[in-house]
């Protein structure tokens, strides 16, 4: 069962005060909204964890752009603020926690598109046994479709590099996916 997320209620309220502002926030948020919360919960946030982290990244994303600074590919700036958003939750976790166990554990996943076949979601779950870099590039490529060069600047990395992640993500997938067919 995937969550519907509604509009960031706190960004209506400031309805007027700049309607192009306004117009870029929540219009970005119809077309990413789903994906930024797949996103969040593929980097292993619960369900709640993850839609306040789409919140908290269209409320820093409304704030950057009240601020006056420009923002020149708000699906990139937005992904990455979202990427940063769950490692500092995961930070703090495994503070409070001292124990990496608690790290890697995580709430309920969200459910499939009905018209995903088992052979996907038995391909996603290997995705989520990928290390945290390689799934997030592979959710950001194949869920999200976004290009190497977006998935860099999100993950704070060269587009490069994403690019290898994924070839490598994809190799070790092929590898273990073999395996469990022998």
């Amino acid at each position: 069962m995937t969550r519907e997320l509604a509009p960031d209620t706190h960004l209506v309220a400031k309805a007027g005060e700049d309607p192009e502002r306004e117009r870029r926030v929540l219009s970005l948020h119809e077309r990413r909204g789903q994906d930024l919360y797949g996103f969040a919960l593929g980097l292993g946030l619960s369900e709640e964890e993850a839609a306040d982290a789409v919140q908290e990244a269209m409320l820093r994303l409304w704030r950057e752009l009240a601020a006056g600074r420009e923002v020149l590919d708000l699906d990139a700036w937005t992904f990455r603020t979202t990427y940063r958003i769950a490692v500092d939750h995961h930070r703090l976790r495994l503070r409070i926690s001292g124990s990496l166990g608690r790290l890697i554990a995580r709430g309920e996943r969200h459910g499939s598109d009905p018209a995903d076949s088992a052979d996907a979601d038995a391909l996603w779950q290997a995705v989520d046994e990928l290390s945290g870099r390689q799934r997030a590039v592979l959710y950001l490529r194949y869920r999200a479709d976004l290009p190497f060069e977006q998935i860099g600047f999100a993950l704070g990395i060269t587009s490069n590099a994403a690019r290898s992640h994924a070839t490598n993500a994809v190799a070790t997938l092929r590898r273990r996916l073999a395996q469990e067919e022998s």
